[in-house]
């Protein structure tokens, strides 16, 4: 999903922890950091391993699909950057990697009332500026128009 577009909202910043994420999302790949002693998912990234503290962490292709566990729909503006998007709805997607491993996002082609606890979903990306894309969240089964 391209859009290429200016914007006010406010942008990741890469850095040495989380950059191998980033880069990856402007590939359009999604990749989460994982721990190469315990196996576990780091995500959002992290330098040390919330399970074994290890800083042998790597970055590992993911697969890109999830379910809804949760999400929210915003009406009201409060969040700058994002007011001429309202409403829009956000997103905590379980990964299919492992239980309780979480992102979050926007959904896209989606219509607001179809999004559903379960849902299953696939990451696309959003490309806000010719450095930063964001994964966002699509069904990944039909709904309804």
């Amino acid at each position: 999903m391209t859009t290429n577009r200016s914007s006010t909202r406010p942008l990741p910043v890469p850095d040495t922890v989380n950059g191998p994420y980033w880069r990856a999302a402007r590939e359009h790949r999604f990749v989460l950091m994982r721990c190469t002693d315990c196996q576990k998912y780091v995500h959002p990234p992290r330098p040390t391993c919330p399970r074994c503290q290890s800083a042998a962490i790597a970055a590992t292709t993911a697969s890109g699909r999830g379910t809804v566990y949760s999400f929210g729909v915003m009406h009201r503006g409060g969040n700058p950057g994002f007011e001429d998007d309202l409403p829009y709805a956000v997103l905590v997607v379980e990964l299919a990697e492992e239980p309780l491993l979480f992102a979050i996002g926007n959904v896209v082609d989606c219509p607001l009332e179809a999004i559903e606890i379960g849902m299953p979903v696939e990451v696309v990306f959003e490309d806000l500026t010719d450095e930063i894309s964001l994964p966002q969240w699509r069904p990944s089964v039909q709904v309804p128009a």
